[in-house]
């Protein structure tokens, strides 16, 4: 499960970079991404995912009140997709 736990680690850092193309916002997902990966290892896969949610929660809300709907909902397609190329893996 480590094996795992550590291959999704460096599949979300890949994205990370693909996402962020300033330096700066890469930095924020990858210590989020390391965030989660102590979480994983403290508490588990469960609260692992719990956070991870709640991440993606905080997002929505913040997208929602600054953007607006049509990019709240942009924002949920990539997160879809992510996760559809991610079961395909």
């Amino acid at each position: 499960m480590a094996t795992q736990a550590s291959d999704n680690a460096i599949n979300g850092a890949q994205a990370v970079r693909t996402m962020a193309a300033d330096s700066d916002f890469q930095k924020i997902g990858e210590h989020a991404l390391a965030m989660l990966k102590v979480v994983y290892f403290r508490e588990g896969p469960d609260a692992a995912v719990r956070s991870a949610k709640h991440m993606v929660e905080a997002a929505v809300a913040v997208i929602s009140h600054e953007l607006g709907p049509a990019e709240t909902q942009r924002f949920l397609h990539v997160v879809g997709v992510a996760q559809a190329e991610e079961s395909v893996h």
